[in-house]
């Protein structure tokens, strides 16, 4: 792949229209879950709120993101991707969205599979995985007063 068709790849439409305009972005008001992850390498930080329901799955999520384009964008995919689902389904997401960083392939990613294009840039893959990592956190946090 030359660097013209990695950029492109990196770069889709939806991972600029989600890293421009996130969706989900703010906070939500208490009591919600809250998490921080930061990456000091690149200096990406973010912090998740998510309020669960009965079941234990995910209600709503916030996020506020400090990044680049590629970890605003992944919260954003991801606050929208994990409606509906607990801990341990959110948990089975971020395995396959791993492979895919790792292979390039987004069979089974539904819009999440826009991410893969940082596979050729495994220096990116952690920014694309810091808002799961927070997400991770606050739902393993416990339950707010």
């Amino acid at each position: 792949m030359d660097s013209t068709d990695a950029f492109a790849a990196l770069y889709r439409d939806t991972v600029l229209d989600h890293g421009r305009a996130p969706r989900h972005a703010g906070a939500l008001p208490p009591p919600a879950r809250s998490a921080q992850a930061s990456n000091p390498l690149c200096g990406d930080r973010i912090e998740v709120d998510v309020h669960l329901d009965a079941r234990g799955a995910v209600a709503q999520l916030r996020h506020r993101t400090q990044g680049c384009l590629i970890c605003t964008a992944s919260a954003s995919l991801m606050a929208a991707d994990v409606a509906g689902r607990d801990a341990a389904a959110v948990a089975a997401r971020l395995d396959v969205l791993r492979r895919g960083l790792v292979s390039g392939d987004g069979n089974g990613l539904a819009e999440l599979a826009a991410l893969t294009g940082v596979s050729a840039h495994p220096s990116r893959h952690r920014c694309a995985l810091l808002p799961w990592e927070a997400l991770q956190a606050a739902l393993a946090a416990p339950e707010p007063a």
